[in-house]
């Protein structure tokens, strides 16, 4: 197999060695016998796999088209001054792309390197109250819109990455109906979807093929998602334009 493909950045095997090492030495005297590699061949390759994903992702969902892909990256090192035993490193690479950045408020894209655990997912994450209960009026309301939204989960390109995952309430919110054919949806948390990668997918089609392929197939679920959350925010900023 291929560990490195000629339009692709990263390179998966020396990614995967460096940090399947830092798995079993994680420690700060192990990182620091380790900095060229980190630096020479895996940070700097991963920062400029994500800049060409906000940049081809653009074209798909142009929500993406002025974010700053390095808003995007989440740090390999973890915050330790309030958290006892916790490892000092990550032993994982990852990035939400969204207008917010890594701001998971937004709908947008996670990606996940590890070895034996890359995944993607789409979708929204603990969306903000006036989102998620913008969201959840849409669902019960049952018309069109919920409609269009059902479209897309039965597209053949969603179907590699469903089950959604709502991880949803045990009760109905309040203000909702308790009897609802949609009422999974209305009592969920988030809206995700999620296709985990083989490492010989990885290895073999590349970081770069593979991560702007999964992009390009729930774009649609990401954006009808974005435009449903900000609706109530649509809807004053109309309001406010009114008065002007």
């Amino acid at each position: 197999m291929r560990s490195k493909r000629s339009d692709d950045p990263l390179d998966v095997a020396r990614t995967f060695r460096f940090l399947r090492g830092l798995k079993r030495n994680n420690d700060r005297t192990w990182f620091h016998a380790h900095r060229a590699d980190w630096h020479g061949h895996v940070r700097h390759a991963w920062e400029d796999l994500v800049t060409m994903l906000v940049l081809a992702g653009a074209r798909s969902d142009d929500r993406l088209a002025h974010v700053d892909p390095r808003a995007c990256l989440f740090r390999l090192a973890n915050d330790t001054r309030f958290h006892t035993g916790r490892d000092p490193y990550k032993t994982w690479l990852s990035a939400w792309l969204s207008p917010g950045g890594k701001n998971g408020a937004y709908a947008g894209y996670y990606l996940h390197v590890a070895p034996g655990r890359v995944h993607f997912s789409a979708g929204i994450y603990v969306p903000e109250k006036p989102a998620l209960h913008a969201l959840r009026s849409t669902f019960a309301e049952d018309g069109a819109d919920a409609r269009a939204f059902d479209r897309i989960l039965r597209s053949a390109a969603i179907r590699p990455y469903l089950p959604l995952d709502t991880e949803p309430l045990r009760i109905t919110p309040r203000g909702f109906p308790k009897t609802h054919p949609r009422l999974p949806l209305i009592r969920a948390r988030n809206y995700l979807l999620r296709r985990d990668v083989t490492d010989a997918e990885f290895t073999e089609r590349g970081a770069r093929a593979v991560f702007h392929d999964a992009m390009r197939a729930t774009a649609p679920f990401v954006r009808w998602l974005d435009t449903h959350a900000r609706a109530e925010e649509r809807t004053a900023a109309d309001r406010d334009d009114e008065f002007e």
